[in-house]
This record gives C-alpha cells, sequence and structure tokens, in this order.
C-alpha cells in the first residue's frame, strides 16, 4: 500500500471535500479526484461517496 496514498485518503475524510483536501495538501483537486478514484480501485472498495454537503466515508473508508 502506497502511504502517499493513505495520505491523500486521510486529507478528504478530515475535510470531507475533495477540494478542501486539495487546498490542504498542495495540489489541484483533479489531482485528488483522480488519486481517489485509482486508490478505491486498487483496494476494490469504495472508500467515499458523495453526499450532498461533501463526501461521507462509507463502511469501508471508516475501516481504513
Amino acid at each position: 500500500m502506497n502511504w502517499d496514498d493513505l495520505r491523500l485518503f486521510l486529507a478528504v475524510a478530515r475535510s470531507g471535500s475533495i477540494s478542501g483536501a486539495a487546498k490542504s495538501l498542495g495540489v489541484q483537486h483533479s489531482t485528488v479526484s483522480r488519486r481517489m478514484r485509482q486508490f478505491q480501485q486498487k483496494l476494490g472498495a469504495r472508500l467515499i461517496e458523495r453526499k450532498q454537503g461533501g463526501y461521507a466515508l462509507t463502511r469501508a473508508g471508516e475501516k481504513v
């Protein structure tokens, strides 16, 4: 597992948004979005889901 992927996931989980995570990490929101898709594909599980006010963790995301 790539530790940078975990750092990115944690930023999304803490901020509740892709743009918030991008801002805190100093990268573009498109980078965070792409990398989260790749990370979830590698794990074979959906970790976050889009909600009305941002993103929320799925059960698999909570376990991570």
